[in-house]
């Protein structure tokens, strides 16, 4: 199957793009108020090494920048790999998630959470209106 005959519904790509802006809000919170974010969201205690916690987010916050640029493209320049975007972008963050669980134990409120559970909430149902819309169009053309 060549990838460039892949088929991506109009309403994915919008939420590829959205979900590119939303990184991009994202990073605007992890890097230019970094601070606010830290002491009102993210709820960590910086009392002690607070260079280093507010680096890690600040680091975050920079790739957050560059996930939501290369969604806005994607979703603009490159629909056909939305489909196969959407669901690995939820897998990656439980994967990670489970490996960053096994060595430590958060303390901070992650204010963040709910958020990010309706982005990969959004990314899975899309992903099964996608692989549904798929097997429809399958079924019709037999």
């Amino acid at each position: 199957m060549d990838i460039n005959n892949i088929k991506c519904p109009k309403f994915a790509w919008i939420i590829m793009i959205c979900l590119g802006c939303f990184d991009l809000f994202r990073g605007f919170m992890h890097t230019v108020i970094l601070e606010f974010a830290a002491n009102n969201i993210f709820v960590i205690d910086l009392s002690g090494g607070v260079d280093n916690q507010m680096l890690l987010l600040g680091i975050f916050g920079i790739s957050n920048y560059l996930t939501g640029i290369m969604f806005i493209l994607i979703g603009l320049k490159a629909r056909q790999l939305v489909p196969i975007i959407l669901p690995v972008i939820p897998a990656i963050y439980f994967l990670g998630a489970a490996l960053i669980s096994r060595v430590t134990t958060p303390t901070a409120q992650l204010g963040g959470g709910p958020y990010m559970l309706v982005y990969f909430a959004v990314c899975i149902a899309a992903s099964l209106a996608i692989l549904i819309i798929k097997i429809k169009h399958r079924m019709e053309n037999k």
